[in-house]
């Protein structure tokens, strides 16, 4: 695991339904978070949040690179799990710490042993995701990026480290940021638009056309 590292260089940011389902700054209750390791080795923060009386999951950034090139951190990714351990009280030097726990996860609701962040358990915080759409295997997916954390007041990490102003950062975001969407592979606006308004009426997703190029997923991760 990473240590907190509050320097300016790491800590400076950069600019109605019951679940998140596009791109916004949203209040949520942290149920639990736990580490998420890829098939090949690769480590994010997996996030069970509560959402206006509902559950869902939202995976972060991998912040740690995968076996095979040598488990290096990623700088952005950990940068950003840095503002967050700043937003919950972590001071420079110190580590999230875990737990193994047992928690129901799925639609099946299996039970499996996790290993939960415990500074993380039970926080309520303000969350900026960001939908960004891209082509898997020949169909338009949409993922929800995580962007930012706010503490419950509205406050960033900058904000609490230099004693600012609590809640600039939050009204700057939500005025030029906060509804942005992000198009990838040739994906257009209408294309997505198309996409998702047949998949609430429970069409194929392949039935919308979208750009030829594929690309495999890359970031962050988004799933209900």
């Amino acid at each position: 695991m990473f240590k907190i590292n509050t320097d300016k260089s790491v800590i400076s940011e950069s600019a109605g339904s019951s679940f998140i389902n596009g791109s916004g700054v949203f209040d949520v209750s942290v149920n639990f978070a736990s580490i998420g390791v890829s098939k090949s080795g690769a480590e994010q923060f997996v996030f069970n949040l509560d959402y206006k009386g509902s559950s869902q999951t939202i995976y972060g950034p991998y912040y740690k690179g995968t076996t095979a090139n040598g488990g290096k951190f990623s700088d952005i990714s950990v940068g950003l799990y840095t503002t967050l351990g700043v937003i919950v009280g972590l001071t420079d030097g110190e580590q999230f710490t875990t737990e193994v726990e047992s928690h129901k996860v799925g639609k099946e609701q299996k039970e499996v042993e996790l290993d939960v962040i415990q500074e993380l358990t039970d926080k309520v915080i303000k969350i900026q995701v960001q939908a960004e759409f891209s082509m898997y295997q020949g169909e338009i997916k949409e993922n929800l990026v995580l962007r930012s954390f706010f503490r419950e007041d509205g406050a960033s990490a900058e904000e609490i480290l230099n004693d600012g102003e609590v809640g600039k950062r939050l009204a700057m975001v939500e005025e030029k940021y906060a509804s942005n969407v992000s198009y990838k592979d040739g994906i257009t606006a209408e294309q997505a638009t198309e996409w998702k308004a047949n998949k609430r009426s429970g069409g194929s997703a392949s039935s919308v056309p979208a750009a030829k190029t594929t690309a495999a997923k890359t970031g962050s991760l988004f799933k209900s």
